[in-house]
């Protein structure tokens, strides 16, 4: 079936202006204070941390706000940089959407690490005693196994897929459908730009400083670390799904497969599946993390 070009560009043209009000509006409603204490209490609870100073709820919520701006920021000024391509013949691609999605969803994860990296959560005054961890820890010690080893998991199934599908299309041109492929190929390349970039900004991350006076300071900061990190192997995980997922997408079209509506939904249940893997308002930290009178439940009637 023939598609219209005409009306596709229009449709993409209207997403992409929804995109940008949304992004806007985000940019509002994340400048709030008000918002970044709710935000901030919101997280208290998913990483099961109490803030006991009012100051330290302060500073969880500035921080809150910063992270939230700034990723709300990065959003817009992503769609923003993006809007040309409804010059070009990206525009006409059925799969613009998922195009424009894939830069977006990997400028947030990154600009996460940038927060990590520039801000710090406590500032203790020069002569306040200081607290450190006895070694230094890796990307390991706040990330599990499965969450550290699927991005990579996914990386090779993206390339498997993608390998396929360029025989496929070298035998069989007519066999693949083009849109799919034109948006798996661009969802790759932006897949090695990740996994190249993403050791390094790792280590950056995890090379900052933890300027904390007592256990419980840096277990916050561990906190916000741990979601730096996630983020980071959110859009690595995010990226290589996407071009795993368009490339069989290319195949399964292009073979009039049954059920083509399936193909093209498959992205997104597997976006929204990543989301709840790597959970970008916080999780539970692993139990050496916490601090040690947070690990030991108090005894009734004993000490604590």
């Amino acid at each position: 079936m023939d598609i219209d070009q005409e009306l596709i560009r229009t449709l993409s043209g209207a997403f992409l202006l929804v995109m940008l009000m949304l992004c806007i509006g985000l940019v509002v409603a994340m400048s709030s204070t008000t918002s970044a204490y709710a935000r901030a209490d919101r997280f208290s609870v998913r990483v099961r941390l109490p803030y006991g100073t009012a100051t330290t709820r302060d500073s969880v919520a500035r921080r809150s706000r910063v992270s939230s701006l700034t990723t709300a920021v990065t959003m817009l000024a992503t769609t923003v940089v993006l809007s040309p391509l409804l010059l070009t013949p990206v525009a006409a691609n059925p799969a613009f959407p998922i195009i424009v999605v894939i830069p977006l969803l990997v400028a947030t994860g990154f600009a996460s690490a940038v927060v990590n990296v520039r801000e710090r959560l406590f500032r203790p005054a020069p002569d306040a005693p200081r607290v450190a961890r006895a070694r230094a820890l890796s990307a390991v010690d706040y990330l599990d196994r499965f969450r550290l080893v699927l991005p990579w998991v996914l990386a090779v199934a993206a390339v498997l897929a993608f390998t396929v599908l360029a025989l496929q299309w070298i035998r069989q041109p007519s066999r693949v459908d083009d849109a799919f492929a034109a948006a798996a190929l661009f969802a790759l390349l932006v897949t090695v730009v990740v996994f190249v970039a993403l050791p390094p900004v790792e280590r950056l991350v995890l090379a900052q400083p933890q300027p904390a006076t007592d256990t419980l300071e840096l277990a916050w900061d561990d906190a916000f670390r741990t979601t730096a990190l996630s983020a980071l192997r959110l859009s690595a995980a995010l990226s290589a799904w996407l071009a795993c997922a368009l490339a069989l997408g290319a195949l399964w079209l292009g073979a009039d497969g049954l059920i083509s509506t399936f193909a093209s939904q498959v992205p997104t249940w597997g976006l929204i599946a990543l989301t709840f893997v790597y959970p970008s308002t916080g999780r539970r930290l692993r139990a050496d993390l916490y601090p040690e009178w947070l690990r030991r439940p108090a005894v009734m009637g004993g000490p604590a």
